[in-house]
């Protein structure tokens, strides 16, 4: 069994679900993180479960290796997503006698031991998630326009498209139409969401070094530095 706290880690990326893990370690390798890099990604489960993971990394001895802790969540729709990560950290606190420092705003470190930094995608102040930030990558490729089309055309025939599904949902859409073109290849037509995109044989490393990355990587090595 995988251990919360691995030896020699002194940094933990607390992520949402096992799209967002893939994701930075994807992102992660592509920046040259290996075995040796101190940062070890956890799930928490959903943002409904953050304080209860919080309360199981602090009880651990090996927490008290740990100096930066960072927390990603998504921005979700119409929710405030930042006290969320507050509230979570504040239930933990009146749970522990490990109290940890409440973050003032995002990206911006706690002081003290253990800080705390927190990392809203696809941006601070912007709706939306994960899936957002991948699509606006993919969005030079002529897919994505017919993407666009499809979902106008399905609120024309007068279907309501609910936001907190839409992400999703595009990126499946487009994921399956590249799948159905010559540029497919291999298994790609057995692969469908977010954490098999990176394994597309259509996906580019050069994608890496798109601009909308760039929050997510000042994020990891904000995380990362002395």
């Amino acid at each position: 069994m995988t251990q919360l706290i691995p030896s020699g880690k002194t940094r933990l990326l607390l992520v949402e679900g096992r799209d967002d893990k893939e994701f930075f370690i994807r992102l992660g390798k592509y920046l040259g993180f290996d075995d040796a890099t101190p940062l070890h990604i956890v799930e928490y489960g959903g943002k409904n479960r953050l304080a209860q993971r919080l309360l199981q990394l602090t009880q651990l001895q090996s927490f008290g290796s740990i100096s930066n802790l960072g927390i990603v969540r998504d921005s979700d729709y119409e929710t405030d997503a930042f006290q969320s990560i507050r509230d979570a950290i504040k239930t933990h606190n009146s749970n522990s006698q490990n109290s940890l420092p409440i973050p003032h705003s995002v990206f911006e470190p706690t002081a003290g031991k253990s800080m705390i930094s927190v990392l809203l995608l696809p941006a601070d102040g912007q709706e939306g998630m994960l899936e957002d930030l991948i699509m606006e990558v993919l969005s030079h490729d002529p897919v994505s326009a017919c993407v666009d089309l499809y979902f106008e055309c399905l609120r024309e025939s007068g279907l309501t498209i609910l936001n907190h599904k839409l992400p999703k949902a595009r990126l499946r859409a487009f994921v399956t139409g590249k799948n159905a073109s010559d540029t497919a290849a291999g298994d790609d037509s057995d692969k469908l969401y977010l954490s098999d995109t990176y394994n597309m044989s259509w996906w580019k490393d050069e994608f890496w070094d798109h601009p909308t990355f760039e929050n997510a990587k000042a994020f990891l090595s904000q995380l990362l530095a002395d």
